[in-house]
């Protein structure tokens, strides 16, 4: 498939753009996260599945959507995916229950499988000159990184002028255009071989995914109990029987002998571990904004921007550097950035000026924008151009299970530190504490959220006490939270240092 001149941009534009939309709607949610706390009732457990549940079936169907794309055409799989996240997201806007808005998440996450490798196979058969495609992969991960780092901005507009339920009807017009974007200007691509698809490493892959996520955003909560031990065997169970199957089958979904090359290990882990660190910092940070500093959902989005900013800066050019300086160095220098940024973070706490926390953000921002655009052409690099759908959605697939690992894993030890140190800091208020409704205390021993709901029925000489007990335990579970996080991302230096190479001479043709 040949497609010159300025149409290759036009079709880039249409595939950034719609890459966009879904990469918004990763971070867009995580601003009004308090406010569908105290709408919605929900339990801490129960908002990490409105954020987990788009991304675990994101990671869980990308495979199936990628292999689909290659054998029936990857800009039917485009639009079918837009058709299925524009009325999920629709649907999800009426949603009254959090387990509600959970599973409409989760359809928009089947939706965007089909769109995202797209986007990405479609990019790579479009550009074949080597600088070119470079060049359009670093816009393309220049829009994702900027969009998930807009998100809370937009949401934080949306939740503070309309309502919540905006965050989820701002998609519908946006995949409409999409549509006709993608009918007028985008050309239609598929491996010539049409493979045979794998509906057995299908379901295996989808259940060992979710059944891992499952366990870990479960056990902080509910300890070991039957559903937790249940989901623990199904993951070995399940994701062992898939690597047996993929190894044996005929036509595998995911061929294992793509991890036999380097190049593409080394790609896929280095993108995993930068999003389950972004994803996991972008889960608690709004909370720590609004429900510790007291900002508005406006303010606590707008507080993202040097995050933003520093990515789509860094993804831009992180080509012509890794041009001029190699690829390893390239990536080493922005996993060394984010590393640092998560530790300057970890000094935050409840009463600590914007520069630390704007700059923090800078930093990291600035550090992902050099790391993914490398990390994504290295996997491009590593997978045969027919099988540029599965190549795809391995990447996006990583950068998907990383972002929901991460929340899961920094999520839960944020939980964790919160419900370790809350107890000391109530007996620490003393009698403080002890003329406050035994409810309320309750409630703030559960969580931030939910305390912050409780706390404001009192008043405001009485609810100081509480409130900045549970603001300097929360601050104590998330320094633990970005300390964690600081170390994936410390890994993923030390794994890009010993594997990657110096440079990535060539996507190949």
């Amino acid at each position: 498939m040949t497609t010159t001149g300025a149409n290759r941009w036009a079709v880039l534009a249409v595939l950034a753009g719609a890459l966009a939309v879904i990469s918004l709607d990763n971070t867009i949610v995580n601003v009004a996260l308090p406010v569908l706390q105290q709408e919605l009732d929900a339990t801490t457990s129960q908002l990490q599945w409105v954020v987990d549940a788009y991304s675990v079936m994101f990671a869980g169907t990308l495979l199936l959507a990628g292999a689909l794309g290659d054998r029936f055409g990857r800009r039917r799989a485009l639009l079918i995916g837009l058709v299925i996240f524009g009325s999920a997201s629709l649907a999800a806007g009426f949603a009254n229950h959090a387990l509600t808005l959970a599973v409409f998440r989760a359809l928009m996450g089947i939706g965007g499988a089909f769109i995202m490798p797209s986007t990405l196979s479609i990019l790579t058969q479009v550009f074949t000159d080597r600088r070119e495609r470079a060049q359009a992969i670093g816009i393309w991960a220049a829009t994702a990184g900027a969009a998930v780092a807009v998100g809370p901005i937009v949401g934080g507009l949306l939740v503070e002028y309309v309502s919540w339920h905006a965050i989820f009807w701002v998609n519908p017009p946006l995949v409409v255009i999409g549509i006709l974007a993608t009918l007028r200007y985008v050309p239609e691509s598929l491996d010539p071989s049409k493979p045979r698809l794998d509906p057995l490493g299908a379901i295996l892959s989808t259940v060992g995914l979710v059944a891992l996520v499952v366990t870990v955003i479960e056990i902080p909560d509910s300890g070991i109990n039957p559903l937790t031990i249940t989901s623990s065997i199904a993951t070995v169970v399940f994701l062992s029987a898939f690597v047996w199957w993929e190894l044996r089958a005929p036509r595998p979904m995911l061929p294992m002998s793509l991890f036999r090359s380097r190049l593409f290990t080394v790609s896929v882990i280095c993108v995993a571990l930068v999003y389950a660190a972004l994803m996991g910092m972008m889960f608690f940070l709004p909370q720590f904004l609004q429900l510790v500093q007291g900002n508005t959902p406006v303010e606590s989005g707008l507080s993202m921007l040097p995050g933003a900013g520093g990515m789509l800066i860094a993804s831009l050019f992180s080509p012509r550097v890794a041009e001029r300086i190699g690829t390893r160095t390239t990536v080493l220098i922005g996993f060394l950035l984010v590393t640092v940024g998560f530790g300057v973070a970890a000094f935050m706490d409840a009463g600590s000026p914007y520069v630390l926390v704007g700059g923090s953000l800078g930093i990291i921002g600035f550090g992902l924008g050099m790391v993914l655009p490398q990390a994504t052409n290295g996997v491009l690099a590593a997978t045969p151009p027919e099988r540029a759908g599965i190549g795809a959605a391995v990447n996006d697939g990583m950068s998907e299970l990383g972002g929901s690992l991460g929340v899961a894993i920094l999520g839960s030890l944020l939980a964790l530190g919160y419900r370790n140190e809350i107890e000391a800091r109530i007996a620490a208020a003393g009698d403080a504490i002890n003329t406050i409704p035994a409810s309320v205390v309750e409630s703030v021993r559960e969580s931030l959220a939910a305390g912050s709901i409780a706390v404001q029925q009192l008043a405001p000489d009485l609810a100081t006490p509480i409130r900045e007990a549970a603001g300097q335990a929360f601050v104590s579970g998330m320094t633990a939270a970005l300390l964690v996080g600081g170390g994936l991302t410390l890994l993923g230096l030390v794994l890009a240092w010993w594997l990657f190479p110096a440079k990535v001479e060539r996507v190949e043709e």
